[in-house]
């Protein structure tokens, strides 16, 4: 029956293709914790069965150390603890200032509610793709951006781009 229904055997392609691309993205995923777990061992010198018992302050000051050491950061001679906060949760501190300055569309009169502010987890999905994963993302790698986007003169055109 299921070699006589296209239907059937589309659905199971597409299932087959779903569970791939996951299985896909679960090695990846584990391949950057492995690549984690090595430099916490390696360069932090914190062997995995401790790595529990450390506050995040002893790691950072750790990553601080290495850096005075080994230079890991090569547009900056000295790392602060803002500039790791800032090197972890730059993608979110880009959504969330473009969000406060009304860039993104976001927010939403209600008639009897007023103002809310809704993000749906596709549309935020897809606004990552755009502003930072995608081809055509700000981001030339996941630490820096793309030297046209850095030049005030460029703006218009990179916008009309997106």
């Amino acid at each position: 029956r299921i070699r006589a229904s296209g239907w059937i055997i589309f659905l199971l392609v597409m299932a087959a293709a779903f569970w791939l691309y996951r299985l896909v993205k679960v090695l990846c995923s584990l391949l950057s914790y492995w690549e984690i777990r090595t430099f916490y061992i390696k360069a932090l010198n914190i062997p995995s069965e401790e790595l529990c018992n450390y506050s995040w302050q002893e790691v950072q000051a750790r990553l601080i150390s290495l850096q005075r050491q080994q230079q890991m950061c090569v547009h900056k001679r000295e790392l602060t603890e803002l500039d790791i906060y800032h090197r972890i949760l730059r993608f979110k501190n880009y959504m969330v200032a473009m969000v406060n300055k009304s860039l993104l569309p976001v927010r939403f009169h209600l008639p009897l509610l007023g103002s809310i502010v809704f993000l749906t987890q596709g549309l935020k999905y897809n606004l990552e793709l755009l502003l930072f994963w995608g081809p055509g993302s700000l981001f030339q790698n996941k630490w820096s951006l793309r030297p046209q986007c850095k030049r005030a003169g460029a703006r218009r055109e990179l916008a009309r781009r997106l």
